[in-house]
């Protein structure tokens, strides 16, 4: 089994080659994830960028025959009157009956099929507007977002050609017409067990290739409509579109008549079997794909024979055992499945990438993946989590190298080393790197199997019969086990995740940073406390998650036949939930880490400068100007009490603190003063040494503060709103303002990259800056300028939520910009 690294990264650089244009080539034998993500996940059309990539059928000569020789097994029983399975007889528990009209029955098939729930319904337009509001979205609690069925759309697609089904060439290619026009049909969420494969929701995909107007359908790239009469004032929404249309709750209203042709608007909600041919249901809603940013803001809904017809397709009609060979397959079970993997390397990559940050943030030890460790314990999972941290800690000025030894009585009793959360991180993500590819792996087969029952052998030798095969390819519990497990995988990185960010936030665990990373004044700043709670929420929710075995929950159906189904698609929506779930973790996850960095940082500054006050306040008060050396001798005295301190008070407010640090430091000072004359010693000085190092720490703290987070300190809050102001302070250390990375100095080269798309890309800074002014919104009276506008926000006079800046990274990782600042930050590790 080949390492999870180097195929996460070809599959995002294959993925990138498909977005650049190149053809997806089908031939039944190698789809690979990244081909169902390009056409999954983007809109074929010219004005998409990235669009979908064209689709190419296989030009073999040998595939073409045997897929010929197929559909001929088929044709030739039925012309000769030969009873078989799903042609001549019912289905399932019902395979007793008999027909010797094969269309008749598979429209009977798609009938007893078209079982789903889709809302809203085709009476919906009746419901009164003042009814109850609903309890969860209407349309997205009922339908699957396009991506899903795009999926299952190409991985049928792909079975149907191997040249088991007996279908004809034409149905090949009419799937592939209507996956690259956009033409997508309206599927339930729920009602498929995986059994005989996804009967249910393969067979709204049946609906829409025949143009039954029943079936609803979407147009990703829909045709440019006619211009609206000039005498309708359409206003301009306030919300970019793919915003504005998300709300599916509507009152029934009609939609206003246009001039179009003879094609007029009806209600969104007119049952699609009551519109004639020549009208089409149109909906005003737009529903949210779970696995992209947004549905296509030119997405419409349609009839299925309407769809066909604006975008020049001819429906369909299906010959004997096509409406089966569409049915008959998990293809929405692998396709979603295919989707879900492909996010949940992106998570379990980043847990990797967002340890090594922790590394840094809390000066922990890169020893801790010395490739000695591994060699001893050589799990292939472990050895390469362990190498990817290893790699990206590589000339990190933050985490700490090979340990020092000393004596016994110079140890100075602090933890010896990291914590779990950091130091047996290999051994936590290690199954993790090999379970997903196991994983990745059942996946990758599943779409290049064929799912159908009958199966069809094509005769090996011109001339001789072929055979039909009667078996259980569509039992999908192959599917199931690995979503089960991917869950259960994506609840352990989440895990390590969650301990990591909780022990960065613990101002008596993360080695001298502020308590929640507050920004400013610890009593009116609680920095990252909110997320704290929101990411045990996540944690919690990806538990329970994790815990769940949706494989043993299966019960009979369909007359017994079905006694044991895989329930594979339910298992793949619940690793879907899953994965969102971990991504809102990692997003937080990795916002606090950069906020806990630039702490860090400040830290390191304030170290090393409050060193330096020592010094000087000793050379002041003491008159000890020119006795460097003596200076020298007391500082190093001093400096571990004022050390220990400064890391131990980071919770109190700044005067308070550094009054404290500043009494702490007089009794080392004092065994330091003993190389000095006692006799002509001015106890009196040792007091004016306290108060003013305390008067100076505090005001290098100040002054670093505005200097990381860009205020001047003209504008830092001193009192209370109203109350009596003081002179502008002087400033008394020449600090410069820092960038936006002022971390950037301390890290490693392939840590950086993730913490400067945050930083630079992302424009999401430091948090504290509102604090450290008192100008969060609603500390002073009075109101600001301008509130009614957007630009007020980030960036503007208001900064916005924490909630908003999480929901900027989340969406960096869901459409894919967070994979290829993953796969910068590893390139060469995994040569």
């Amino acid at each position: 089994m080949s390492s999870l690294l180097p195929s996460y990264v070809a599959h995002i650089r294959e993925l990138d080659g498909y977005l650049s244009g190149a053809p997806v080539t089908l031939t039944g034998s190698d789809l690979s994830l990244a081909q169902i993500a390009a056409i999954a996940r983007h809109i074929p059309s010219p004005t998409a960028c990235p669009a979908a990539p064209p689709i190419r059928l296989s030009s073999s000569e040998h595939l073409r025959a045997a897929h010929d020789a197929s559909r001929h097994v088929i044709a030739s029983k039925v012309e000769a009157g030969l009873s078989i399975y799903g042609v001549s007889t019912g289905f399932g528990g019902s395979a007793d009956t008999r027909t010797d009209d094969p269309v008749a029955l598979g429209a009977a098939l798609l009938q007893h099929q078209h079982a789903g729930v889709l809302i809203p319904s085709s009476r919906s337009r009746d419901v009164s507007p003042s009814a109850p509001l609903p309890l969860s979205d209407p349309t997205h609690s009922t339908t699957m977002p396009p991506a899903w069925t795009r999926a299952a759309m190409l991985v049928r697609t792909n079975s149907l050609l191997r040249g088991h089904s007996g279908v004809r060439w034409e149905l090949v290619q009419k799937m592939v017409d209507v996956i690259e026009k956009g033409i997508v049909p309206l599927v339930p969420l729920r009602g498929s067990i995986s059994a005989s494969g996804d009967l249910s929701a393969l067979s709204y995909i049946a609906g829409m290739l025949i143009g039954n107007p029943a079936i609803r359908v979407w147009l990703l790239a829909s045709p440019i409509p006619p211009p609206l009469p000039t005498h309708l004032n359409v206003p301009t929404p306030r919300f970019p579109l793919s915003i504005a249309a998300s709300s599916t709750f509507t009152s029934g209203a009609a939609t206003p008549a246009t001039d179009s042709g003879g094609v007029s608007p009806v209600s969104p909600t007119t049952p699609a079997s009551s519109v004639p041919d020549d009208d089409f249901a149109k909906s005003d809603f737009l529903p949210q794909s779970t696995l992209s940013y947004s549905p296509a803001p030119s997405s419409t809904i349609y009839t299925a024979p309407k769809a066909l017809a604006l975008t020049n397709t001819s429906p369909l009609p299906l010959a004997s055992k096509e409406h089966l060979g569409i049915l008959n397959g998990t293809a929405f079970s692998a396709g979603l499945a295919a989707l879900v993997v492909n996010g949940a390397k992106d998570v379990v990559v980043l847990g990797a990438a967002l340890t090594a940050l922790s590394i840094e943030a809390m000066s922990g030890s890169r020893g801790s993946f010395d490739p000695f460790v591994g060699r001893a314990r050589p799990h292939p999972g472990q050895i390469e989590s362990a190498h990817l941290i290893w790699s990206l800690l590589s000339e990190s000025k933050f985490a700490q190298g090979d340990e020092v030894e000393v004596k016994i009585e110079e140890d100075e009793g602090i933890l010896r080393q990291d914590r779990y959360s950091l130091r047996t991180s290999p051994q936590w993500l290690g199954p993790q790197f090999e379970d997903i590819k196991r994983i990745e792996e059942t996946i990758r087969i599943e779409v290049n199997s064929t799912t159908d029952n009958p199966l069809v052998e094509p005769p090996r030798v011109a001339g001789r019969e072929g055979k039909v095969h009667h078996a259980g390819n569509f039992q999908a519990l192959a599917v199931t086990n690995a979503m089960d497990h991917l869950r259960l995988s994506l609840s352990h990185v989440g895990r390590l995740m969650f301990v990591q960010l909780t022990e960065m936030m613990n101002p008596t665990m993360n080695r001298g940073l502020p308590g929640n990373l507050s920004g400013g004044e610890s009593a009116l700043d609680f920095g990252c406390k909110g997320l704290d709670i929101a990411a045990a929420s996540y944690t919690g929710e990806l538990n329970a998650l994790g815990g769940m075995n949706v494989g043993v929950g299966n019960v009979s159906a369909e007359m017994h036949n079905q006694s044991v189904n895989s329930l594979a698609l339910i298992s793949a929506r619940y690793t879907l939930t899953a994965l969102e779930v971990s991504q809102l973790l990692a997003a937080t996850h990795l916002y606090i880490v950069c906020q806990a960095l630039d702490a860090r940082a400040m830290h390191v500054e304030m170290r090393q400068l409050s060193a330096q006050v020592v010094r000087d306040v000793l050379r002041q008060v003491f008159s000890l100007s020119g006795a460097d050396q003596l200076v020298d001798k007391i500082a190093r005295k001093v400096m571990p009490q004022v050390y220990e301190a400064l890391d131990r008070t980071t919770s109190m407010d700044t005067a308070p603190r550094m009054v404290k640090v500043a009494s702490e430091a007089v009794s080392p000072l004092i065994e330091g003063l003993a190389w000095l004359d006692l006799s002509a010693l001015d106890l009196g000085k040792v007091a004016s040494f306290r108060t003013t190092l305390a008067d100076r720490l505090a005001a290098l703290l100040t002054e670093l503060r505005c200097a990381y987070l860009g205020v001047p300190l003209a504008e830092v809050r001193r009192g209370r709103p109203g109350s009596t102001p003081t002179s502008t302070p002087t400033p008394v250390f020449d600090i410069a303002p820092r960038d936006t990375t002022p971390a950037s100095t301390y890290l490693a080269p392939r840590t950086r990259v993730l913490y400067e798309f945050v930083r630079e890309e992302l424009g999401i800074k430091m948090h504290g800056a509102d604090n450290l002014r008192g100008s969060v919104f609603g500390m002073r009276d009075g109101t600001l300028p301008g509130l009614e506008s957007e630009e007020a926000v980030m960036g503007g006079s208001v900064d916005t939520t924490f909630g908003d800046k999480i929901a900027m990274i989340v969406e960096a990782i869901r459409d894919g910009r967070m994979a290829r600042v993953l796969v910068r930050a590893c390139a060469g590790v995994e040569a």
